[in-house]
Order: structure tokens, then sequence, then C-alpha cells
């Protein structure tokens, strides 16, 4: 018999233990592969190449903080500075709390120029400017909530304490996100009697080398006032607003290190456990000749052939998202399960470890043991 066929043997010898250890190794890296895609998705946000050309300005101190709507029309008139628009985030849910989505207000005239990778058609982009109660959604918000051209939807109120009627005039499509959706800024801020106050303006501009440039005089421009500015990249805005939400990295870390750590320790006990079963078998193998390599190699074997399938089958769970309406279920906060090379190389590299240590600590003890020991303690 080769040795492959007597790992195999072995590693089927109690068919359910060996499925369950599997099922539990491949959960675990289904656990790790998803949150280490989260993380990265967190960490490192899609932008569209359009990005590179966007600029958002916010207060300094915080996110949270507004600044006065006439800071628009300074930052329009400085050099480099193509449009600008007000975008304030409006935390509107849609008949209860569970129904949440990104919606934003903004100026009609210039959004979608400076979003310009979310397309809509001309139709629609003229009411919205044209009706002071039209709003545009994107598509897989439509699909969601099943919602039509012309449909009347009311939002409900929470930053702001009011309930807002919206007519949808059209719905825009984009290669990435497609779960926003926009209302007019002067639309809310006449419902707020005149708040004349925003969180945060886009800025389109004229060149990617004028960047830099732009972010410095826009910055410069408000310092020393009451309401002083931080102006920063689309990606880097993203970032400070998942800031918000606390220390992500440090707890979806934590979580897959606890998960890992568990399973090692039972991959480690159940591989422990069905040496200590083989005992006599593996005295007999010794005393006939076999050396303490072959010993090693045999168990080595069974637990890399255990993690490995277990390790196959995690990726191929944590895949079937795909498949799965990420969006919906997680009421827009994930848009795409989509995780890096590096990702699966750090999880196929977690199962080796797995088998590496569940396998080497058991067979390490074998190849050490008394033959004569073994035997007497079986008997």
């Amino acid at each position: 018999m080769s040795l492959f066929r007597f790992i195999i043997r072995n590693v089927f010898r109690n068919k359910r233990r060996a499925i369950l250890t599997m099922l539990s190794i491949a959960f675990s890296l289904f656990l790790l592969l998803f949150l280490l895609t989260v993380l990265n998705g967190l960490l490192n946000p899609v932008t569209q190449d359009e990005a590179a050309l966007r600029l958002i300005v916010r207060r300094s101190t915080s996110l949270a903080e507004f600044m006065p709507i006439a800071y628009g029309d300074k930052i329009r008139e400085l050099p480099e500075v193509e449009l600008v628009t007000p975008l304030q985030w409006c935390n509107f849910f849609y008949r209860d709390t569970n129904n949440f989505f990104a919606n934003f207000a903004a100026d009609p005239e210039h959004l979608f120029e400076i979003y310009s990778e979310q397309k809509v058609s001309p139709e629609a982009l003229a009411r919205f400017k044209a009706e002071r109660t039209a709003a545009i959604s994107g598509k897989d918000l439509m699909d969601k909530f099943g919602w039509k051209v012309g449909d009347k939807i009311t939002l409900l109120g929470s930053i702001f304490p009011v309930d807002l009627e919206f007519t949808i005039v059209g719905e825009y499509t984009s290669a990435e996100f497609q779960n926003s959706f926009y209302l007019r800024y002067d639309y809310l801020n006449e419902a707020m009697n005149k708040l004349n106050q925003v969180g945060c303006f886009a800025i389109k501009v004229k060149s990617k080398e004028a960047v830099p440039r732009v972010a410095e005089a826009v910055d410069a421009l408000f310092r020393n006032s009451p309401y002083e500015t931080k102006t920063e990249t689309e990606k880097a805005f993203v970032l400070g607003f998942v800031s918000m939400l606390g220390n992500v990295k440090n707890i979806i870390a934590s979580v897959a290190l606890v998960v890992m750590f568990t399973m090692l320790l039972v991959s480690v006990s159940t591989m422990s456990m069905a040496v200590r079963e083989r005992l006599r078998e593996v005295a007999i193998l010794r005393a006939i000749g076999y050396p303490r390599g072959v010993v090693v190699r045999l168990i080595l074997g069974e637990a890399f052939f255990i993690a490995g399938l277990g390790t196959v089958l995690g990726i191929a769970m944590a895949e079937s998202l795909r498949f799965v309406d990420l969006n919906s279920v997680s009421n827009g906060f994930l848009d795409k399960f989509r995780p890096e090379v590096a990702t699966y190389a750090l999880t196929i590299a977690a199962g080796v470890g797995i088998g590496l240590i569940s396998g080497l600590v058991p067979a390490v003890q074998a190849a050490r043991m008394n033959i004569v020991s073994a035997m007497r303690s079986i008997e």
C-alpha cells in the first residue's frame, strides 16, 4: 500500500470525526476570508477614475459639524476649481429604521457633472433640476424597494427632524455603487426653515495636478475663521467616515484571531486523539523498521489532508457570496464580495498553518515514543 493510500484510510477511519473537523476548519477559514474582505473594503474603499479629480471639504473639527452654505460660492471662485456642490448626509429612513441607505442632499445643477460615473438620463436630470421635490435613486435601491419612476415616497427624518415626500424622477446607474438616494439641498433647506448650513462640499478640480493646490487653497481661505475646514481626497474622506464607527480594524482583527486560535486548538486536539487511538499501529510500524521520518510524514499527511479539504471548502463557501445580494442583506453597508489575491493567500496560509501545527505536535510525540512503553500502554 502506498503512503498516500495509507493516509487516506487513516483520515476516514472515523468518518464522522474527519467530516466534522473539515467542516470546522472550512467555516473558520470562510469567516476569516469574509472578515478580511470586509476589513479591506473599509480600509481601501473602491473609487472610480473620476474620483481623482474630486475633493471633499468638511469641518476640520468633526464630520458631524456644519459650515455655512455660503462657503460654496467662495470655493467656486478659486482658480482651478471647476464645479462645487453641497453634499449633505441626511440619514433618512424609508418606512422604518430597518430600511437604511445612503441619502444625500445636493445641488441638482452640478451633482451628476461632478459624479460623472453615475449615469442619468437627460429627461430625469431635467426633471431633477426643475422640480423641488424631485429625487434620483440608484438602480439597486429601486430594485430593492420596488420603486418606479413617478412614485411618490416619504422618507423619515433622524438627523433632521422632518419627514419629506419625494417624487422619484429617475434612476442612476454606475459600474460600482448604485445604492444612494439624491434629493435637492434647497428642498431640505426650506423644510428646515433656512438652515443655510451643510456638512460637506464636493469639488471637481480641473486637473489632477491641481488637486493638492486646490486643497491647500480652500483650507487657507477659511483658516482662522469660526468654521475652519479640512479638504481631502474622496478616499481619505470615506476612511474618516468609517472611523466614526469606532476602531473597526482592531475589532475585526481580534475576532479573526480568536476564531483561528480556537480552530487551531480543536484541530490539535482532534489529531492527538486520532494518534492516541493508533498507538499500537505506530509502535508496530516502528518495531518492524519504519524510521521516525515515515511516522512523522504519515501523521502530517493526515493533518494536511484534512486541513486542505477544509481550506478548499471554506474558500468555496466564501465564493458563493458572489451570488448573494450583499447590498440588500447588509442595507448598503457592503456592496459586493471582492476578496483580493492577498486575502486568498492569507487564508490558504492559515489553512496550511492549521495543518502543520495540528499534525506536528502529535507527530513529534509519536516519533519520540518508546516502542515497548507504547505496546504496554495499549495492553
